[in-house]
């Protein structure tokens, strides 16, 4: 009975896995990154796909008047992204590193993205190393 029950936990214990997020979702916070910029999609870019850090600094507003403030600028940008192809993705800890190439506006180039962790998910920060 004790086997049965060892080997129980033993077998649960092997289907939990690391739960950080990885390669896949940092570069998936990119593309809704860019998807909610040629969407004007303040709410989601502004509430689910960057830090508060980065929302504070772009916008020189605090706490929720931070987040307002994104929305408003979000939504009135009348802009396309998109994200043409990524070169590299590089995870280091909390901390992930998307190099990619952009078209905005007819233009082609590089763009990196940094992210960090923030309530478990991948986020974009700022441009600081």
């Amino acid at each position: 009975m004790r086997r049965l029950a060892l080997l129980t936990v033993v077998i649960a214990l092997a289907g939990c896995g690391d739960d950080k997020p990885g390669k896949e979702d940092a570069e998936s916070v990119v593309r809704d990154f860019a998807k909610a910029v040629s969407d004007s999609d303040g709410k989601r870019f502004c509430n689910e796909l960057v830090t508060r850090e980065y929302l504070e600094q772009t916008t020189g507003a605090t706490g929720d008047n931070a987040v307002s403030q994104c929305v408003k600028q979000i939504d009135a940008l009348q802009r396309s992204l998109k994200i043409v192809k990524i070169d590299k993705t590089v995870i280091d800890g909390d901390r992930a590193t998307v190099t990619t190439q952009v078209e905005t506006q007819g233009q082609r180039g590089p763009q990196v993205f940094r992210l960090e962790t923030q309530d478990g998910e991948f986020r974009l920060t700022s441009n600081r190393p």
